[in-house]
């Protein structure tokens, strides 16, 4: 059962499930196969997903997918921001992620959520959970950081811990 997409393009149109598959099993440490199914008397390929979790992930790179993402688009809520509706509305890729034979997959959950959310922001793109309609991505900053914030939030995060 279709659980969960990735939407992502038009700069990763052309990435292959080869690619992706490199990237599953190289940062994110997956453990994966490559398998193929037939459908409508042609091959799709996909992989295969073991741990750490299971799934099954497919590509879709038809011309329909620009029109089904500018539909997602007229879904969204009346809150959501301009550049979300933006982003997807540009999207002319996806990855289907299927639940495995014998598991379901919970997209939401913490591990699923450690595979999905590394592979969108490194697709600059945006993981929608099928049945409950969810939305997660990496939004822009807010605003430009200066340099050495981090060190200097915990400095003062630190500062009244070492004064005792």
């Amino acid at each position: 059962m279709l659980r969960a997409r990735l939407w992502y393009g038009p700069a990763g149109h052309g990435l292959t499930l080869d690619r992706v598959a490199r990237y599953l099993g190289g940062p994110l440490a997956c453990r994966l196969s490559t398998d193929s199914r037939s459908q409508f008397g042609r091959e799709v390929a996909r992989l295969m997903l073991h741990d750490p979790i299971a799934a099954v992930i497919e590509q879709h790179r038809r011309p329909e997918v620009s029109a089904e993402a500018a539909d997602l688009v007229t879904r969204l809520p009346v809150t959501a921001s301009p550049a979300l509706a933006q982003k997807l509305g540009a999207c002319t890729a996806r990855l289907d992620i299927h639940d495995a034979p014998g598991h379901r997959l919970a997209p939401a959950s913490g591990p699923a959520r450690s595979v999905f959310m590394p592979l969108a922001f490194a697709m600059d793109g945006i993981v929608e959970e099928v049945q409950g309609g969810r939305l997660l991505f990496f939004g822009p900053p807010e605003e430009a950081r200066p340099a050495g914030w981090v060190a200097r939030m915990v400095s003062g995060l630190l500062r009244p811990v070492l004064r005792r």
